[in-house]
């Protein structure tokens, strides 16, 4: 078993502003244990510090990616983890949602060139990690149900041709409580595997 993910120590936030949770996961990342949190938030677009500058109406964080959308019908899945190989780490979160989406609906895909979780070019998935003294911040968010007007204001993470989605517009019937019970499920089957 890898020592860095013997131990996940799982929260599930509620709904929370989403400056409260950088607040959050800032006061985490020094310590030597590894969080699972599960959150969704009032309306808030984020953008990676990167891109920072082409959207002043966002708010930049410390993470990979561009511009995205999150609200109450997002559901966040933050790890805030020890990661002594960023690549293996992500190869098991990776793991964890090819799992959880194949069991969903077949037609969900994982596009390594533009980093997240399509159906055609419909994304339902988006992916934003940052690594810092042998941490991870940040992490995925799935769309359930988010407001789609407010969220294809933007082009999701930037990209030209391509519009969010939610399990609700595509009719996959599945709940926020069932989906994190099932996450839960399958985040510990790959990060407690020997």
């Amino acid at each position: 078993m890898e020592k860095q993910f013997s131990e996940i120590n799982f929260k599930d936030l509620g709904l929370i502003e989403y400056n409260k949770f950088l607040l959050i996961q800032e006061k985490l990342t020094p310590l030597n244990q590894n969080f699972l949190f599960f959150a969704t938030h009032y309306p808030v677009y984020t953008v990676g510090t990167n891109a920072a500058k082409n959207f002043p109406f966002a708010i930049p964080v410390k993470r990979g990616g561009s511009i995205t959308y999150f609200d109450e019908g997002t559901l966040m899945v933050y790890f805030i983890f020890n990661v002594k190989s960023p690549p293996l780490f992500f190869r098991k979160v990776r793991r964890i949602f090819d799992n959880f989406f194949k069991n969903l609906n077949s037609e969900i895909f994982y596009d390594k060139e533009k980093p997240g979780y399509y159906i055609e070019n419909r994304k339902i998935a988006s992916l934003g990690f940052h690594y810092e003294k042998n941490r991870s911040n940040h992490g995925v968010s799935i769309h359930i149900s988010p407001n789609l007007k407010n969220f294809n204001k933007i082009n999701p993470c930037n990209l030209k041709g391509i519009t969010a989605t939610s399990f609700e517009n595509e009719g996959i019937n599945i709940s926020m409580e069932e989906a994190k019970k099932e996450l839960k499920k399958t985040i510990k089957e790959v990060f407690y595997e020997t």
